[in-house]
């Protein structure tokens, strides 16, 4: 995968300033003031990440705090926990995904259903076109069966992958 200083200048200049810096302490707001000056040192850092499969300390640990979500304040199960995790390391991340899905589509490797994370879809999309699915088959008197499944709480059960690293 070929990575691009450009790309990575322009990933710097959309990062959120209100953002977090992670374990690291290297705000998104630096980032995008040097992102000019860092853009081809970057993509040489993850270019060398990639190709010998290491990834640098920091960018594997987070601060981890909690996040109220709703009822009681004072009951722990009504918080979820977020990882504030390396700005560096979401850049590198999104360059991989983009290319990822970039290869997805060029190569139709993706179902017509499959809406998450595609540019132009979502879930309401996903939704519309099940409903008009749905709406056909009933006009058509045909027999309609659906199975909703409840994944609120599924990445709480999703155990933690382990990252191999080299001290």
């Amino acid at each position: 995968m070929y990575i691009d200083s450009d790309v990575i200048a322009k990933k710097l200049q959309n990062l959120r300033s209100d953002k977090a810096a992670g374990d690291d302490n290297v705000s998104p707001r630096f980032l995008k003031m040097i992102r000019q000056e860092i853009a081809v040192p970057l993509a040489i850092i993850f270019r060398t990440s990639l190709d010998t499969r290491c990834i640098p300390h920091d960018w594997k640990t987070a601060n981890v705090t909690p996040l109220f979500k709703k009822g009681s304040r004072s009951q722990v199960e009504n918080y979820r926990p977020v990882s504030l995790t390396s700005q560096l390391c979401k850049v590198l991340e999104s360059v991989i995904r983009d290319a990822l899905v970039s290869h997805l589509d060029k190569n139709s490797l993706l179902n017509s259903s499959q809406h998450g994370f595609r540019k132009g879809l979502s879930c309401s999309s996903n939704l519309l076109t099940f409903l008009e699915s749905v709406t056909a088959h009933i006009d058509n008197k045909s027999v309609v069966d659906t199975l909703y499944l409840d994944l609120a709480k599924v990445f709480d059960k999703v155990p933690p992958i382990s990252v191999c690293s080299r001290s």
